[in-house]
């Protein structure tokens, strides 16, 4: 089941998962959703778990892609 996930979805499950919560915790903070409600939300088990994510994939912090004049695409 692995293999083939990995085969058709390009990466890990558990990757994929991240990346799906990753998009929601996006969509709630563009929004206007504070960073910790939208970690709940989004299926992080808090803030700081968010953060650590966001800020790697994204480069920035949730508060800051927050407050950016302009989004991330």
């Amino acid at each position: 089941m692995y293999r083939g996930f990995r085969a058709t979805y390009g990466f890990a499950p558990s990757d994929y998962q991240r990346d799906a919560r990753l998009r929601r915790a996006r969509a709630l903070l563009a929004k206007g959703m504070a960073p910790s409600t939208a970690a709940a939300e989004a299926g992080f088990a808090d803030q700081a778990h968010l953060t650590r994510w966001f800020s790697r994939t994204y480069g920035v912090t949730p508060a800051a892609y927050q407050t950016a004049p302009q989004q991330l695409p």
